[in-house]
């Protein structure tokens, strides 16, 4: 329910972006380009490869490791860069993505896998490797939304918490929704110190302010009367005879 609470967000969040184009680009507008052409999978595109005249040659290309599906064991499970899509045509055609056609052959560079849409992309992606790996991460930098789907968080590593995924070349972790927490503090953490003379009160602190400038204008009187007067306790003692 989580999850096709999510998908329903996003379909509904992209709704506005797909009336639009389908307002610049209605069919009436399309079907002139696509008369003569027929539209194929992934799958179609990928039987159709020419042994021959589609594949990609090793020894034209020396200084270069190639691999290929009959000579690679678990070549589907390759961890290809750019998620499977042509990084040529990536930094050619301007962040174009155009899905790679793996069975032409897959170029190991650095323990990192590319593949390529055509023979000519991987000829001309093989003539400056280290340019089009750096002009593909200034692409994403102009699409930020490029770094999450082709996968490129080690390019960022120093940007992005890559080294805190728990599997590599995958930012997404399932989100948690629902988890107990709880907390205690101490009921006496510091020691009371309660002082009871402190006033807040300003009138307060002023009346008391008074009562002791008063107190330097008083002085101690004494009274005595006619019988008390010039008089004073006295004491003797003397020595009582042997």
């Amino acid at each position: 329910m989580v999850l096709l609470s999510v998908l329903s967000n996003i379909l509904a969040n992209l709704e506005p972006f797909i009336k639009g184009h389908q307002e610049m680009l209605s069919n009436d507008i399309l079907a002139p380009f696509l008369a003569d052409l027929t539209v194929k999978t992934d799958e179609e595109r990928i039987k159709e490869v020419n042994m021959t005249t589609d594949r990609i040659n090793a020894k034209e290309m020396p200084n270069t490791e190639w691999l290929y599906p009959e000579t690679t064991k678990n070549f589907d499970r390759l961890p290809l860069q750019y998620r499977g899509y042509c990084g040529y045509s990536l930094v050619r055609y301007d962040r174009l993505l155009i899905p790679a056609n793996p069975s032409i052959g897959v170029l190991r560079h650095q323990n990192n896998y590319y593949a390529f849409s055509s023979r000519e992309a991987a000829k001309e992606f093989v003539l400056s490797i280290d340019f089009y790996i750096q002009m593909g991460a200034e692409a994403a930098k102009c699409s930020p939304e490029l770094i999450q789907l082709l996968e490129l968080h080690q390019q960022f590593a120093s940007i992005t918490p890559y080294s805190q995924a728990k599997e590599k070349g995958k930012m997404i972790e399932k989100p948690i929704t629902k988890s107990d927490s709880s907390t205690q503090t101490d009921t006496h953490i510091l020691e009371p110190n309660i002082v009871k003379s402190y006033e807040w009160n300003e009138w307060e602190l002023r009346r008391k302010a008074i009562k002791l400038a008063n107190l330097r204008t008083k002085v101690t009187h004494s009274m005595q009367t006619v019988l008390s007067n010039m008089r004073r306790d006295n004491t003797a003692q003397t020595w009582l005879p042997k």
